[in-house]
């Protein structure tokens, strides 16, 4: 069929119009309260993308105030110790298909921005013991690590940030990258395993830092 520009324009504002409001009304009326119950605490101006991000039940979720995150995300906890916390702080962003695994706590922080499929991964999802492994039993110990990724940093597309690892203040991670080892303030960091490749020294007064 010919596309009949004044009417075919008309159907295409009104369809991008509808959808918005749908996915608005459900996120606000159903999504979001939903969401909710799965946290030991949220702060006001959840705003839910596309659905609810899965959280499983071995988690402790604290959500600060107007945070952003979309529903195809997957928040799992360990089984290596008994109460896995994950800690987002306030009008921070977390991005499409992020997978976070925590194993005793993951803390994100304040004014973060995390791009799409990003994985935060605090524990070795499986233990070294291929007999252990093929039982389905989880590692020990010393395959967990927290993370931290503290205020105003910004984590790239497609990057893997491993157990143990400290993102610093203001500090950017490039896409793709593969983290194993921590990353100062106010720097950007870019490769696989990442390192250093520029310093951000010159925006710290604007956070009010010497």
């Amino acid at each position: 069929m010919p596309v009949i520009w004044p009417l075919h324009r008309i159907l295409a504002t009104e369809r991008r119009s509808r959808l918005a409001l749908w996915e608005k009304l459900t996120s606000f009326f159903y999504y979001e309260p939903l969401f909710k119950t799965c946290c030991k605490s949220c702060g006001s101006g959840l705003h839910l993308i596309g659905g609810m991000p899965q959280v499983s039940d071995l988690l402790s979720v604290h959500v600060g105030s107007g945070v952003t995150m979309h529903g195809a995300a997957t928040f799992v906890g360990s089984k290596v110790y008994p109460n896995p916390e994950l800690i987002i702080g306030d009008n921070t962003h977390l991005g499409y298909q992020m997978g976070i695994a925590v194993g005793s706590k993951i803390m994100i922080g304040s004014n973060v921005l995390i791009a799409n499929r990003v994985s935060l991964a605090g524990y070795d999802l499986h233990p070294l013991d291929p007999v252990r492994r093929v039982n389905n039993e989880p590692p020990d110990e010393s395959g967990c690590g927290d993370i931290e990724i503290k205020d105003y940093a910004w984590i790239g597309m497609n990057c893997l940030i491993m157990k143990g690892v400290t993102i610093g203040k203001a500090s950017i991670v490039a896409a793709g990258s593969v983290v194993t080892k921590d990353v100062p303030d106010f720097c950007i960091a870019a490769g696989n395993p990442a390192k250093v490749v520029k310093t951000l020294d010159e925006y710290r007064y604007k956070l009010n830092e010497t």
